[in-house]
């Protein structure tokens, strides 16, 4: 690589960091928390600060530890974790944990500045992943492709959605997407720099979200492939040069396994501070879930599984326990997809979620790289392959698991989908007919124009065949459109209209008197104690998912399935209706 392309690299690279950053903030610091966020940043400040893992161990730590960094440099931060002591296990990790994370962000700290800061750590990983996509699309593909889909990326409306949250999602994506990315320059030339890659991406990954056990077979399958082509493996280790013989190819790929499971081992181990406990604190306290009634019921194998490996502390008590309780809860959880309910799914979520959350460029772009895939089929096992396996590992077991709550479940794929799309931009620059590049130009114009439509509101982005946000509702709620991300927004809109006092069905964590929000807790609220008639005349504010009843009784459903029919005064951020009414309409 020479001077002038490492500045031009270096420029792209400057640019889109400053927009993305750009389009990050100044749409987060607009919204409030969404329903997991106090979760996650009570969790990882506990176990950043004080090494206990106990406050939720559905998720492992350090994606949630990452983002609590800022915290420690703020002072007073107050947390007191003596109240898990008190509690029974099964009844912490119900709705005990939320009223300690809501006790944490509202009552004792100030939640908008832990969330922010929390947030901003997220966005750097954005950044990462901007870099590791343009990475890989320019050794693929060239700059020009490269630069293009970064630019697409700047724009992709699931993505700044995710990068601008404190969860584990978009974490999972950045680090899952490096290590194939490793794993691609790995069997195509065997270096340390990228074996090391590989392996600290993996290791990232599996202490990030219990799904990147997903990287494991597509990881075996691309290793096979290559261990059976029929080509060379360059190598620049030692001596060998190049690996010709099936055999030596078969050694070195099982022997790259070996390497990926001990360093996860290792990493696992590392991230719980080598301790099996939970706590340092209470020595003997530990999850003990595969003992309880329920979850036996729900998933026996896998409870005598835990309970084997919890006898030998093979693994660390909370990454065991946790990894079992994320799959329990997993087996039954209410669902809404355009209209109808369900508790276990439809095996058509996923692709129908895709199909009216994805961009309507990116969906085109796909379908043109599927096609020049096809006809690429000499390289695909080197190449195309790395996109394809990835993709359909993802989400074959997502459309086969029973917990439809939001896109973010398949939100690794996109860095993929975006690399077909790339391919399918390289076609269309290769072939320098000027259709090509007015089908191109045409294609970001409409990009563009839904991503304005949507901004700031990123997480309730739906594309124009649906009709865009404003009919998401009808489709999808919960995480794809309504996160509890809007309570700032609408005590924004009341101020503005000089609205002292609101109805509330607010569906999320954050807490309205924060905000300064006067109201009346409806049926929906997280506060069921303070569930009281509405006060009318008055407004009447419903989010979405309440709206739609997804996790309420039939009564509450029909409750609000009554408002559906009258046309709110306004839809704030795309996610809470608000209503006028004169007198109760039970």
């Amino acid at each position: 690589m020479n001077r002038s392309e490492r500045i031009r690299i270096a420029c792209v690279l400057t640019v889109f960091a400053v927009v993305f950053v750009a389009l990050a903030v100044s749409s987060y610091a607009q919204k409030s928390a969404t329903w997991d966020e106090p979760q996650h940043l009570a969790s990882g400040y506990a176990s950043l600060r004080f090494h206990d893992y106990r406050t939720d161990p559905e998720h492992p730590p350090l994606l949630r530890m990452w983002a609590a960094l800022p915290l420690l440099a703020m002072p007073n931060i107050r947390i007191d974790l003596r109240v898990i002591d008190q509690v029974d296990t099964v009844e912490w990790v119900g709705i005990q944990q939320f009223l300690f994370s809501h006790q944490f962000m509202y009552i004792n700290n100030d939640a908008d500045q832990m969330l922010y800061a929390g947030r901003s750590m997220i966005v750097l990983l954005g950044i990462l992943l901007g870099i590791l996509l343009f990475s890989w699309a320019r050794e693929w593909l060239g700059f020009a492709p490269a630069t293009i889909v970064l630019a697409l990326y700047t724009i992709a409306p699931n993505i700044l959605a995710h990068s601008t949250l404190v969860t584990t999602d978009f974490g999972l994506v950045c680090f899952s997407f490096g290590t194939l990315y490793f794993l691609w320059r790995t069997t195509h030339t065997l270096t340390i720099g990228n074996l090391a890659g590989l392996t600290i991406f993996l290791a990232l990954s599996v202490v990030s979200k219990f799904s990147a056990i997903v990287l494991g077979p597509i990881i075996l399958v691309l290793l096979v492939v290559r261990a059976t082509e029929g080509t060379p493996w360059s190598c620049r280790i030692g001596k060998s040069g190049a690996l010709a013989s099936s055999a030596r190819k078969a050694f070195v790929a099982a022997a790259i396994v070996g390497l990926l499971v001990l360093a996860s081992w290792g990493m696992i181990w590392a991230m719980y501070g080598f301790r099996y406990t939970p706590s340092p604190a209470t020595a003997g306290w530990q999850f003990q879930f595969e003992n309880d009634p329920s979850l036996q019921h729900r998933i026996p194998f896998l409870a005598k599984a835990v309970a084997w490996i919890n006898s030998r502390r093979i693994l660390p008590n909370a990454y065991t326990e946790g990894f079992l309780l994320g799959q329990a809860k997993a087996q039954l959880r209410g669902a809404f997809l355009a209209g109808q309910y369900s508790l276990t799914g439809w095996w058509y979520y996923f692709p129908m979620a895709f199909l009216i959350k994805t961009p309507v460029s990116l969906i085109l772009l796909m379908i043109g790289g599927l096609v020049v895939c096809v006809k690429r089929r000499r390289t695909f096992l080197r190449d195309e392959a790395f996109l394809l396996v990835p993709i359909v590992c993802y989400l074959a077991p997502a459309m086969a698991a029973k917990l439809n709550i939001g896109l973010r479940h398949i939100l690794p794929i996109y860095p993929f989908v975006l690399l077909l799309a790339a391919l399918a931009v390289a076609e269309l620059l290769r072939s320098k007919q000027k259709s090509a590049y007015a089908v191109l130009i045409a294609l970001t114009l409409f990009w563009l124009f839904e991503f304005v439509r949507v901004y700031p509101h990123y997480l309730a982005f739906f594309n124009q065949l649906v009709g865009g946000p404003r009919h998401g509702y009808e489709y999808l709620v919960d995480s794809n459109l309504d996160w509890g991300q809007d309570l700032k927004p609408l005590k924004k809109w009341m101020d503005k209209n000089n609205v002292k006092h609101i109805n509330l069905a607010y569906f999320g964590t954050a807490d309205p008197a924060y905000y300064g929000i006067d109201c009346t807790y409806l049926p929906g609220a997280l506060a069921e104690d303070r569930i009281r008639p509405p006060q009318l005349p008055g407004y009447v504010a419903v989010s979405a998912t309440n709206l739609r009843g997804v996790y309420l009784n039939d009564l509450d459903r029909a409750f609000y399935a009554k408002l559906l029919a009258k046309e709110p005064v306004v839809v704030i951020g795309h996610s809470i209706h608000v209503y006028w009414m004169e007198q109760p309409w039970r």
